[in-house]
């Protein structure tokens, strides 16, 4: 059966390639895919590079995808969740690929919601489990009554002293940055502010509460560490009234009034950016350095160093990306249609993974040497064919080899031709369907001579 390739003399009759195809030294390719052509004609990946979307980028690891030339986990990396460039959002976490409310202690996901299990009467004890008529739900499980001090507000039970959804009665829920505290909701403060009629102040810094609530600094007189002084010491200066360090204060860096702005910290005086964990600042770029192949380890320069071609960053550590490839070997019977071997070559076929090969040989019983394609970049090209089942034409030294369906699944053929009967040849197609298999310096047609077909990578 004849296969379709889009050669020189078939653009040149439809005048131009495939809409999505491009005519490159009289054949048409993929620049999108092709590490022989990536981008451009004739611009070709290194080793151990693939080719995507047209740029000539490193493969990484199983269970990474490569994001801003990065490996990065998408199943848990709260920056590329699911996909490259998938951040989730403040107050959710990257789970299996999907951000999901990132819940404080105590509470569970349940319908992408935080639910409190113990007090929640539709979720009691776990999501979904939802309490009888008439029953309460109370530290996770139903029961008909809420033990004193709680009150049953709807199903659960709640302490209307302490409860932030039904402080004082049933219903009256505090806002955002308040408690529940003896019953009514007060404003709740950031580590190291102290309340003061209703505002969050710095008792160390605040010239009208100065060691504690309501004690207000004389005319002149400043707050340093909760006392009033005459001035401030060396390395701090009087902004309103407040003594300030401008090196390293947020709300006044470099001078008085000069705020950073979100994800700014100040250092020495200036606002620079701050990186979220894990990622660290390597050269005002945020890094990874388990993973980032410019930064393994640390930042290049600082402890960490810059992978070599052919690496990958794996645990912070430079790992050369071996040839992982399996071999396909099967015995074949002169007059016997293949089907174990046919099975065996589809399901090598859909696992081949062949990152840091750099040849392919079809060889055999009959001709244990066989032939070999020694460019690496042709090498992926084929490998990639053979795991997608697609049609492929690679041009190695002297020999055409060819990819493309015979009969009833694919063939790999070194013979610059498909579904063709050379002899002597070197072809393998387990799944044509007929006695004619192929073969390693034989006949491949024609009931071809019982033998032993081998695909290798290295």
């Amino acid at each position: 059966m004849a296969v379709l390739v889009f050669t020189a003399s078939s653009c040149a009759s439809s005048q131009t390639c495939p809409g999505y195809l491009w005519e490159c030294l009289g054949l048409c390719v993929d620049l999108s895919n092709d590490p022989g052509n990536c981008g451009g004609c004739g611009v070709a990946c290194e080793r151990g590079e693939a080719c995507i979307e047209g740029m000539c980028i490193f493969q990484c690891q199983e269970g990474y995808t490569l994001c801003s030339g990065t490996c990065r986990d998408l199943q848990g990396d709260q920056y590329n969740c699911g996909s490259c460039g998938i951040a989730c959002s403040e107050g959710f976490a990257c789970e299996a690929g999907s951000c999901v409310p990132d819940c404080p202690e105590g509470y569970t996901v349940c319908d992408g919601i935080c639910r409190d299990v113990q007090n929640n009467p539709a979720h009691c004890g776990a999501c979904a489990n939802a309490c009888a008529a008439g029953e309460v739900c109370h530290l996770g499980s139903c029961t008909f009554a809420c033990p004193d001090p709680y009150i049953d507000c709807s199903g659960s039970c709640a302490d209307l002293s302490t409860d932030h959804k039904n402080c004082g009665t049933c219903g009256t829920e505090c806002g955002a940055g308040e408690v529940c505290s003896s019953g009514t909701c007060a404003t709740s403060c950031y580590e190291g502010l102290s309340m003061c009629s209703g505002a969050c102040v710095d008792l160390m810094r605040d010239p009208a509460n100065c060691g504690s609530c309501g004690r207000a600094c004389s005319s002149g007189e400043f707050c340093y560490d909760g006392d009033c002084t005459a001035a401030c010491p060396g390395g701090f200066d009087d902004c309103s009234g407040t003594c300030r360090d401008l090196s390293s204060d947020r709300e006044n860096c470099g001078a008085c009034g000069n705020a950073c702005g979100d994800g700014l910290v100040c250092e020495s005086g200036s606002c620079v950016g701050t990186c979220a964990l894990p990622l660290v600042d390597c050269a005002g770029v945020c890094s990874d350095t388990q993973s980032d192949p410019d930064n393994c380890g640390g930042c290049a320069g600082s402890g960490g160093i810059a992978c070599a071609a052919g690496e990958a960053c794996v645990a912070g550590v430079c790992e050369t990306m071996l040839c992982p490839a399996p071999t396909y070997s099967e015995a074949f019977t002169m007059g016997v249609t293949a089907t174990t071997q046919c099975t065996s070559w589809n399901s090598w076929r859909s696992t081949l993974d062949a990152t840091g090969c750099s040849s392919i040989t079809i060889s055999g019983s009959s001709d244990t040497v066989g032939v070999s394609c020694t460019d690496p970049v042709t090498v992926q090209q084929i490998a990639t064919a053979l795991r997608g089942g697609t049609t492929g034409s690679f041009v190695c030294g002297t020999r055409t080899w060819r990819t493309g369906t015979c009969g009833s699944g694919l063939e790999l053929s070194a013979e610059n031709s498909i579904c063709s009967c050379p002899s002597p040849g070197y072809l393998v197609r387990p799944c044509i369907g007929n006695q004619n298999f192929g073969g390693a310096g034989t006949a491949t047609c024609w009931d071809p001579p019982s033998q032993t077909l081998t695909v290798t990578f290295n």
